[in-house]
């Protein structure tokens, strides 16, 4: 079976040996040959699977099926991604030698913890839904064979209402929570999907107030995910949001981003 989709192209930089060589030497560990050999191919885009098994209940699948998340693209591998990733791990409490390597679902972010096993480490997923960590698989070769193409439908955010936060709570931590709960507030946000319009607005205001890199990094990629998500609604609001992710090069990189939302013009 055929493990990237064609049908999504996406304008990737080149695999650089250097940047290999810079990331594992501070992350001191290998990435797994598997992992290089799928990058080889292609550095990085959507995958021809969604879904990947879990053994520990969660909000995205249904409680009836065995249960499984979603797990749909793979981050390209550079060190301007890496560098970029570390902050989103350290807005979650997620320390030490880890690296961010796939998403799926808005809201999973799958990594590499090196911590266990330097030349074989294990597979992990960050759910910032629900701020929660689990362990997905012992090795990347693991996760391979626990990736599917489920048919059925998953729970979609408004019936896991129990587990995200409600618009009116979300802004009511907006408005009088601290920089950890705004960050938590916008997360959601971004998952309920309601909003839109309100959202990039509020999220560009942040940005633009803002001269933290750790909390630009953050709020940049909840609007990119945002103006993806929703990009024919948003269309018009595209050249604006690049040109402030643009004006915020002195405090940090996102040239990453701005790429992914360049493909979308």
């Amino acid at each position: 079976m055929k493990f990237w989709n064609e049908e999504e192209e996406l304008k990737a930089p080149a695999l650089l040996k250097a940047d290999i060589h810079r990331i594992q030497q501070e992350l001191a560990g290998h990435f797994p040959e598997a992992y290089i050999e799928k990058l080889s191919e292609q550095n990085g885009g959507s995958v021809v699977f969604n879904a990947v098994s879990v053994d520990f209940e969660n909000t995205w699948s249904d409680q009836d099926t065995q249960p499984f998340l979603p797990f749909s693209f793979i981050q390209p591998l550079s060190y301007d991604v890496y560098q970029s990733n570390v902050g989103t791990l350290r807005e979650w409490d997620v320390t030490g030698k880890k690296m961010i390597f796939a998403n799926g679902g808005g809201s999973y972010f799958y990594y590499f913890n090196f911590e266990d096993n330097a030349h074989e480490p294990s597979v992990w997923c960050l759910d910032i839904s629900v701020i929660s960590n689990h362990f997905v698989a012992s090795s990347f070769d693991e996760l391979l064979m626990k990736l599917s193409v489920q048919e059925g439908e998953p729970i979609d955010a408004t019936d896991a209402s129990v587990s995200f936060l409600t618009m009116e709570e979300i802004l009511e931590l907006i408005n009088h929570g601290d920089e950890d709960d705004t960050l938590l507030a916008h997360s959601h946000w971004m998952v309920i999907g309601q909003e839109p319009e309100r959202l990039v607005r509020e999220l560009m205001q942040r940005i633009e107030q803002s001269n933290n890199e750790d909390q630009i990094d953050s709020y940049a990629g909840y609007l990119a995910e945002t103006m993806i998500n929703h990009s024919e609604k948003l269309k018009n609001s595209l050249e604006d949001v690049i040109d402030l992710l643009k004006s915020k090069h002195l405090i940090t990189d996102l040239s990453d981003l701005i790429e992914w939302l360049d493909e979308e013009m």
